[in-house]
């Protein structure tokens, strides 16, 4: 394979010498490992796994919640309640329709805040509409499938009745995650996938508030996604 004016043994040639190879090597095999690598997640129970999710949400700037299942509406309302963060105006919210939020009635409690203007549902029906709802919303709720305990990371997958804009374009997005769906690591999430007879068109995995910083590493939050993130944890 020629890279420019370069071929490839041209590159690894100088590795192989600082190896002390006798050349580059036509084929690689796999090495047989004398140990196994010490995860942070091993060992530790289910409630410390939910604790650890919790902790290490902390750390990449996300509040998070736990509640109880009958608590999930007013410890949500609670969070809307507050109005645009920093400013306490008057704010609007996108949900998914998950039929966990409508047996719950979160979308009539929501109205019913006094700084909530307007409540949308996602509507598969409604095309571009639903789009529009979530780029002037300040609230985006989900319900994501998974957590990852090692990273605080929410596993949301994409489909008719969750669009992917409802947690990428609000300044806030709100995640609740059930605490019995938090896995320790990636590894048992995508596990988990590669069981499913159908993926979603989407999976997103989401840790935090959108972010980045240039080459002077300025942290800039919201340039791609949420500025705020809130963790629902129901147990």
């Amino acid at each position: 394979m020629a890279l420019g004016n370069k071929t490839l043994n041209d590159l690894l040639d100088p590795i192989s010498k600082q190896l002390e190879h006798d050349g580059v090597a036509e084929s690689v095999a796999m090495p047989t490992w004398e140990f196994k690598a010490q995860r942070l997640t091993d060992g530790l129970s289910h409630d410390q796994l939910v604790d650890m999710f919790v902790d290490e949400a902390a750390k990449i700037r996300v509040i998070a919640h736990r509640c109880k299942q009958d608590d999930l509406v007013k410890c949500i309302g609670d969070i809307v309640a507050a109005g645009t963060p920093d400013s306490g105006e008057e704010c609007s919210v996108v949900c998914a329709d998950d039929e966990r939020f409508a047996s719950a009635g979160l979308e009539a409690a929501l109205k019913r805040r006094k700084r909530v203007t307007g409540v949308h549902v996602w509507d598969e029906a409604l095309g571009q509409a639903n789009v529009n709802a979530a780029f002037t919303a300040t609230y985006g709720i989900t319900y994501a499938s998974a957590g990852i305990a090692e990273s605080a990371t929410v596993v949301q997958p994409t489909n008719p009745k969750c669009g992917r804009a409802i947690s990428l374009l609000p300044l806030v997005h709100i995640a609740v995650v059930d605490a019995s769906t938090i896995q320790p690591t990636m590894l048992e999430v995508m596990q988990g996938l590669e069981k499913e007879e159908k993926l979603p068109s989407q999976v997103c995995f989401i840790s935090g508030p959108s972010a980045t910083a240039d080459i002077e590493l300025v942290r800039v939050e919201g340039v791609h996604g949420p500025m705020y993130v809130h963790y629902v944890i129901v147990e």
